[in-house]
């Protein structure tokens, strides 16, 4: 078996195995189905131009021309796919005009009139110009959504993509020049300038796959950490912040309070107008909550219609005027529902933590009593816990 048979081989096997995976990605996975299917085209155009290239023994004009035609479309369908995954207002008349334009050039022109040069030159400059393009614009998204070192490999990968065909370009437009490669077998020329074409698409779709899967680990550490309503930290991750602020009041004395806000008469919104509309409450509180709560606070969906408030480094007279400030810009909150105006009110109870010893449950259980202290006492306000005693102290 000759070498560009193995090669041809691999060329199958690994753009089969790609174009799948980004079919089965778009259609079972959940991932953005629109860039799913660019990725999965792209895979197979660059796949085909390859196939081409290595079938194409005696490089003939429309094979090469062929070839051409395959990769632009490619690269354009990959920087279709990457404006859709990073949510990049396409060009669309532009990817057209690119990938179709090249297209009718090299059949339409350069091939029967015996341009098959001028085609190849142009086909270069074309994917040389996308795939820069491509790396220039997604640097920033992928710097800021992953990391510097996945933006910097991403676009090394297409840069150097951009110059091995330019370099392609180059050298069909300045045969005459005693380019070191043109003294090779055309056969080894040929092999190399495919093998690296199939390594940097190994490469790019290693890339594609790891911020795929990144992307994906992330919103699934968000859901576990949050509330799908309101977006808020839901209660496990209040309950670990919580746990790691007692430990270090425990540790280093740090203080720290809770407040406890519940929405009053929110059972009535639903009786009465749908629980649609109860929804739209705790949305509306939740976005007051997080609006109004300072940088370093913490706010969480509790239960229900309950929230939690963690206010780091707050003694009792803080955490009080924090709680009146949240409580005042609720009953600021009007949110309309059909013909009506829904009015907003929340009771809130306050539990400092400032001496050591007091565990937890304790706190939140003073800071649940709080909360009932003011709802009895009329509701839309704040009632503080007394502050905690040391029984062992009080007993010595």
């Amino acid at each position: 078996m000759e070498p560009r048979h193995l090669l041809l081989a691999f060329i199958v096997l690994n753009h089969s195995l790609t174009t799948v995976m980004w079919w089965v990605g778009g259609t079972w996975m959940g991932l953005s189905r629109r860039a799913a299917m660019h990725w999965m085209l792209a895979s197979l155009a660059n796949g085909l131009a390859l196939v081409l290239a290595v079938l194409d023994g005696g490089l003939s004009e429309v094979g090469v021309l062929g070839s051409c035609s395959l990769a632009c479309l490619g690269a354009v369908s990959l920087r279709r796919g990457l404006q859709a995954f990073v949510k990049i207002p396409p060009n669309e008349w532009a990817h057209r005009a690119t990938a179709w334009g090249v297209f009718a050039f090299n059949l339409g022109v350069a091939w029967p009139f015996g341009f098959g040069s001028v085609g190849i030159v142009v086909s270069c400059a074309a994917v040389a110009g996308v795939l820069l393009r491509t790396a220039r614009e997604n640097f920033a998204p992928f710097k800021t959504e992953f990391s510097k070192t996945t933006a910097i490999v991403h676009a090394a990968t297409l840069g150097t993509g951009a110059l091995l065909m330019g370099l392609v370009g180059a050298t069909v437009a300045t045969r005459h020049w005693q380019w070191p490669w043109l003294q090779l077998d055309p056969a080894w020329t040929r092999f190399i300038l495919v093998f690296a074409s199939q390594a940097l698409s190994i490469i790019c779709n290693f890339v594609l796959g790891y911020i795929v899967v990144m992307r994906l680990v992330r919103r699934l550490e968000h859901l576990s950490h949050h509330d799908a309503l309101t977006g808020l930290l839901n209660r496990r991750a209040i309950e670990y912040l919580l746990d790691r602020e007692d430990q270090r009041l425990q540790r280093f004395s740090d203080p720290y309070s809770v407040l406890l806000v519940d929405v009053d008469h929110f059972k009535r919104v639903n009786d009465r107008i749908g629980h649609g509309a109860g929804d739209t409450v705790l949305c509306a509180v939740a976005r007051t909550l997080q609006a109004h709560a300072r940088e370093v606070d913490r706010v969480a969906r509790y239960g229900g219609e309950e929230f939690c408030v963690l206010l780091p480094h707050t003694l009792h007279e803080g955490a009080e005027q924090a709680a009146e400030r949240l409580r005042e810009a609720v009953s600021l909150v009007r949110v309309p529902w059909d013909d009506e105006l829904i009015t907003v009110s929340v009771s809130v109870g306050v539990a400092c933590a400032s001496e050591s010893g007091e565990s937890l449950q304790s706190l939140l259980r003073r800071a649940d009593e709080a909360l009932y202290q003011a709802k009895a006492e009329g509701r839309n306000r704040v009632s503080a816990a007394a502050a905690w005693r040391n029984p062992g102290a009080k007993s010595a």
